[in-house]
């Protein structure tokens, strides 16, 4: 999360109740990336009243996939569920991706209607573009942030990006070891409830376009 105060007790609420309802074993970790609002102070509320909720903090905002890399590292079960704090998903539908997590590597869901400014759905497909032509990964929705992944695979990618490449990354390297079974599940997209975009910004933007490049060049250099 960054800044997501007016979302956040919304968010956990719901992935409490969720999976609660899906295994009577389970966390819900918190990653505040640098918020400059409340975001931390009402996560670590949440925190003091639940001990199945827990916080990372980043003391500075350090990108997408930095926060999502102290995520994964601070999870202590098998599988991780990832989904952004922005309350533009139902959490609920964690159910259509469940039944397939024993018969593939990842499960992954894309957004059946991108519930997002045009610009948005104009930066996917330039993303989705790219990892085509660079990388021959064609995904329907790599960007989209309601993901089954599993502890044990994600150990072994190694993962180094800290913006929203990350998400690209994982699926790169997953081939190189081999973890090539995935499930793609369409899931509804909304309209973010409070607070504002920042993925689109022109600085983030140009950071992503490096970050891909770089990955690229990685590979080559790997050949």
């Amino acid at each position: 999360m960054y800044n997501e105060a007016a979302n956040i007790k919304a968010v956990v609420a719901s992935a409490v109740s969720v999976l609660a309802k899906s295994s009577q074993e389970f966390e819900v970790i918190i990653v505040n990336d640098g918020s400059s609002d409340r975001t931390q102070v009402i996560a670590e509320e949440l925190a003091k009243n639940d001990p199945r909720i827990k916080v990372v903090n980043h003391a500075a905002n350090q990108g997408y996939g930095a926060a999502l890399r102290s995520g994964f590292a601070a999870c202590q079960h098998e599988i991780i569920f990832q989904c952004d704090g922005d309350n533009q998903y139902q959490l609920a539908e964690l159910k259509l991706l469940l039944p397939y997590l024993n018969d593939y590597d990842f499960v992954i869901g894309y957004r059946l209607k991108r519930a997002d400014p045009f610009y948005r759905v104009l930066e996917a497909l330039w993303y989705r573009f790219l990892l085509l032509v660079l990388f021959r990964l064609n995904l329907r929705d790599t960007n989209c942030a309601f993901k089954l992944f599993k502890k044990s695979i994600l150990e072994q990618l190694k993962l180094e990006s800290n913006g929203a490449i990350i998400n690209g990354e994982v699926f790169v390297k997953a081939r190189k070891f081999g973890f090539t079974n995935i499930k793609q599940v369409g899931v509804h997209h909304y309209p973010r409830p409070k607070g504002a975009q920042t993925g689109a910004k022109p600085r983030v933007l140009l950071e992503a376009l490096a970050s891909i490049l770089r990955l690229w060049w990685q590979g080559r250099s790997c050949q």
